[in-house]
């Protein structure tokens, strides 16, 4: 079996650092882990932080204590401070997150060890499949390389499959902590602002679950009103405020109903524009 590319011609492999962030996925969680642990990438640093679980996460989670650099089980402020005390945490030169009921796919970290051995690249972007409960695949999602202007306008990056480099997080900080639903696309909207867009890597990362229990079908309201809280930061500029709120308002009662609709029928509720199908 061929040994994947080294990052560099010394032979360097970065340390990377994933972070879960879990609050009663049971379901899901182990699928998670494994999907990160099972990459076989020798220079990996998992970090577990549960929310105070009680559905037999921490019971999943002590399986593979051993293979983990850290995990707690323990109340929090949501999401996005669980996030942030992983990040805290990690000492990767390249870092990010995936959700609990996503999936890194087979050779994701490579891939990522191989583009960040250029040292201009600070950011990172790939493609990602809509997944159902089950597992299985619905869509794909893939687009081309992202531009400030698309960034600012839209975010268009999936989260599963975003990474940059921890001496970024130095400098724009943490994930915001008031943010709940949107703290993603606020982060990339701030790299944008610091003068970073990711890079695409061309190839499939990470799967995005789709399920009646995620926060796209059960608190859009909060996705709503976050997103009028960075209207500012996405469209700069002189703005009639009320056709903006108009058009969110629309925007995300449509895109609320067709994930409720897609969640119950095991379907994906878009498919973004395509490109001609690229893997590794």
């Amino acid at each position: 079996m061929a040994q994947p590319a080294p990052s560099d011609t010394t032979g360097h492999r970065p340390r990377i650092s994933i972070v879960t962030p879990s609050y009663q996925q049971a379901d899901f969680l182990e699928a998670t882990m494994r999907s990160v642990l099972d990459q076989n990438y020798d220079n990996l640093e998992y970090i577990v932080i549960d929310g105070g679980s009680a559905d037999g996460s921490v019971d999943i989670i002590k399986r593979y204590a051993d293979r983990l650099a850290y995990w707690c089980s323990e109340s929090d402020r949501g999401q996005t401070h669980a996030i942030n005390k992983g990040l805290t945490r990690a000492t990767g030169e390249i870092v990010g997150w995936i959700n609990s009921d996503d999936l890194l796919l087979p050779g994701s970290l490579d891939r990522l060890a191989q583009t960040y051995a250029d040292p201009t690249v600070m950011a990172t972007c790939g493609w990602d499949i809509a997944i159902d409960k089950n597992g299985q695949p619905l869509s794909k999602r893939v687009f081309p390389q992202p531009t400030e202007r698309v960034l600012l306008r839209r975010s268009l990056m999936p989260q599963d499959a975003v990474h940059w480099r921890r001496s970024l997080m130095d400098q724009i900080g943490l994930p915001d902590e008031s943010l709940h639903f949107r703290m993603d696309m606020d982060y990339w909207v701030r790299m944008v602002q610091h003068g970073v867009v990711p890079r695409l890597i061309p190839a499939f990362l990470s799967a995005f679950r789709l399920h009646q229990d995620q926060k796209n079908v059960t608190i859009a309201d909060v996705g709503d009103d976050e997103y009028r809280q960075l209207l500012g930061r996405l469209h700069p500029g002189p703005i009639d405020p009320e056709r903006l709120k108009r058009q969110v308002d629309w925007t995300w009662k449509i895109k609320h109903r067709l994930f409720k609709w897609a969640a119950k029928q095991n379907m994906a509720p878009f498919r973004w524009p395509t490109l001609p199908e690229m893997t590794k």
